[in-house]
């Protein structure tokens, strides 16, 4: 009880924390890049595969990165201006389209493409990859449950209970088709043996924590007290729990789906470290100016556009061209399709703020 009491202390009864946060955006563009690191290795031939890759993909490119994003997604909910219920119906509407057009821009094109070049038949599981119910399609969902929970009011107690809920139900179901279209569709919601990746019921503890984060964050006074008390025990506790899993091959390690799938356990652990992983990045670089944080900055801005614009680059090199890589060159590729999707980010930005200018 007393330390829940100094615990409170950190705390302002005014919101202090109204703009942007570093941290924040340092963690959201970090998730950005362990995420591109993870699709490079998860989609090309790397025969000397090792520990150095299985750590990018197992701990950069799954803990420290959808989790980051979803649970920073909530907290962006909550501390953006254009929260209204409305304005997060829209959201999730255009976030929804914007998943099934970068399926096309990815898969479809790129094979239609190959398929002209190289006078073959056209692979039908491009096709089916345009149902793919990717991590954008699991935003939108999120987007729209957050728009029900404010128009309808619902309390935060009631909203976090139902997220719990969800997230067991995610431990219990798996429901099998051999249709792979209603697969993929049910895949949306609860685990399915489609080409999904995150169900709305294991996933969605994410955002609702991040947004209930938020609310409290708006009034922390003292980061620096607060997440010296904090970070230590919030690493140590979850990092210990990844790091037996990760050794052991259990929990979210145990197969490719079981981080997509990920259990109710690893869920609260996961929270936990992403806590943890915010404190640590303030602590590290609160006081931090330059380049670098102006880069993880622009990352953050324009993270659905950098998301969107690496998968297409790489969907595109994927299909037209074999691609083998050593240690080296899968770093040379990483650094490549990231300055690149940054880059090409500012100037879609550009030409739609150029738009709004013409009308």
């Amino acid at each position: 009880m007393l330390k829940v009491i100094h615990l409170r202390s950190f705390f302002s009864e005014e919101a202090v924390n109204t703009g942007r946060q570093k941290e924040l955006d340092i963690a959201k563009g970090l998730a950005v890049i362990f995420m591109i690191w993870q699709h490079i290795l998860g989609v090309f031939e790397v025969p000397t595969y090792g520990a150095f890759e299985d750590f990018a993909v197992s701990i950069l490119g799954s803990p420290f990165a959808a989790p980051v994003f979803m649970f920073t997604m909530g907290m962006g909910i909550t501390n953006s201006r254009k929260n209204h219920p409305s304005d997060l119906f829209s959201r999730g509407l255009h976030l929804f389209v914007i998943g099934f057009v970068l399926n096309v821009c990815r898969w479809i094109i790129p094979e239609t493409i190959r398929t002209f070049i190289a006078g073959d038949a056209f692979n039908m599981t491009a096709l089916h990859n345009f149902f793919m119910m990717d991590i954008l399609q699991f935003a939108a969902l999120a987007f729209i449950f957050i728009g029900i929970v404010k128009k309808l009011n619902i309390p935060s107690t009631a909203v976090i209970v139902i997220a719990l809920i969800c997230s067991l139900l995610g431990d219990i179901f798996l429901f099998k088709s051999d249709n792979f279209l209603i697969a993929d569709i049910v895949g949306l919601i609860i685990p399915t043996n489609g080409n999904v990746t995150f169900p709305f019921v294991n996933w969605i503890i994410f955002v609702v924590s991040g947004f209930y984060f938020a609310h409290l964050y708006r009034y922390l006074k003292d980061k620096k007290g607060f997440f010296f008390k904090v970070t230590p025990l919030a690493l140590a506790i979850s990092l210990t729990y990844i790091a037996y899993c990760f050794i052991a091959k259990k929990g979210m390690f145990v197969d490719e789906h079981s981080f997509f799938f990920m259990t109710f356990t690893g869920m609260i652990f996961n929270i936990i470290l992403v806590i943890g992983w915010i404190g640590l990045l303030y602590l590290l670089f609160n006081q931090t100016k330059g380049p670098v944080i102006a880069f993880m900055t622009g990352l953050s801005k324009n993270i659905n556009s950098v998301y969107v614009i690496q998968w297409t680059i790489i969907g595109f090199l994927l299909t037209i061209f074999f691609i083998s890589l050593s240690h080296f060159t899968e770093i040379i590729l990483l650094v490549s399709i990231l300055l690149t999707s940054y880059g090409l980010s500012f100037v879609w930005l550009t030409i739609k703020k150029s738009k709004k200018q013409l009308h």
